[in-house]
């Protein structure tokens, strides 16, 4: 198996990255929609046609304080477009259901300017909501309409469907190996201390680096770090090397040099000589540019665009074409 390597880079928006992160690798994708798409639309759809789209298509709407994410596929020789958003306010927006109207409108005006074609492609809205708290309000547009409801439900429009994590046993999440793991995670990751979840699903994540999912299992255990409590960072570690995988390597040193380059800007290192302190720090560069050429080589190998190499690796885009130069 081919190794892989954690990227280290501080994450700004953390749940908004974990997410775009997993939900692109279309194992997550595929396993997630099969799981809560309605039986109707999974009867008549190609999971295997599933593809990522840009996210220009609703850039000039976007909140930060969600990230979505859009797919299109095909339903017979029709496309149709399943389009997720991960909500993570402190307080839940009530009006919802209208962002939700305002996201699939720009999606179906970008799909018209593309195609040029006169008919409306089908658009189905989710939202996950990973807060610590019951989702409080309606996903029905039609509740906040001001208007007879006897006109409103003639007239108006259709609930999104909620994936409200806080909901769903934990038993049922892990019954899923891909996606299972991403919801799993999103709904503890406010817990005071995240190992004992971590524990939960070690062995799920041994089965996913058996299965070829390594660089998934990364980006799990990367957000877990960033985001996460953790009472005992050193028993994270060994939990990864003795219950997940112990090929880690230059990763799980990576990783350490992260917490201390953490700690010391919390001032828990002091005392540290400051010649010490630069070489670490030097040392730690070092890994992480090793850690992206490692990444970008292995995307290289099986095929990723060198657009999205360059966005994920956050390497320079000709410094990716020049990898792709010397493996050619």
């Amino acid at each position: 198996m081919a190794e892989k390597k954690f990227i280290v880079n501080p994450i700004v928006h953390a749940h908004d990255q974990f997410f775009r992160a997993a939900m692109g690798d279309l194992r997550v994708a595929r396993e997630f929609m099969a799981a809560h798409l309605p039986k109707e639309i999974l009867e008549v759809i190609s999971l295997e046609d599933l593809a990522q789209q840009p996210r220009s298509y609703i850039d000039d709407i976007r909140k930060e304080s969600m990230v979505d994410v859009l797919y299109k596929t095909t339903m017979k020789d029709r496309e149709v477009y399943i389009y997720l958003l991960l909500e993570h306010q402190s307080t839940p927006d009530e009006l919802m259901p209208f962002r939700i109207y305002k996201y699939c409108c720009n999606i179906i005006d970008q799909h018209i300017k593309l195609t040029k074609q006169k008919s409306l492609p089908l658009v189905y809205p989710i939202v996950v909501y990973h807060a610590d708290r019951k989702y409080p309000y309606s996903t029905d547009i039609r509740d906040i309409v001001d208007a007879p409801i006897e006109l409103i439900d003639k007239y108006f429009f259709k609930p999104f469907q909620l994936v409200d994590l806080g909901q769903i046993n934990d038993e049922k999440l892990k019954q899923r190996t891909w996606s299972g793991v991403m919801e799993f995670v999103l709904k503890h990751i406010f817990a005071r201390d995240i190992l004992p979840y971590l524990k939960q699903i070690a062995e799920i994540l041994r089965r996913l680096d058996y299965a070829g999912g390594r660089d998934y299992i990364f980006i799990v255990l990367q957000y877990l770090l960033e985001r996460g409590e953790l009472k005992d960072k050193e028993e994270f570690f060994e939990i990864i090397n003795t219950q997940i995988t112990s090929e880690l390597g230059e990763e799980a040193v990576t990783l350490g040099e992260q917490l201390r380059a953490e700690g010391r800007a919390e001032g828990r290192a002091e005392g540290r000589a400051e010649g010490i302190e630069k070489g670490m720090e030097k040392g730690m560069e070092k890994g992480v540019e090793k850690t992206r050429l490692s990444i970008a080589k292995r995307l290289l190998f099986e095929g990723s665009e060198l657009n999205f190499i360059a966005k994920i690796t956050e390497l320079p885009l000709v410094k990716i074409m020049e990898l792709q130069a010397i493996d050619s």
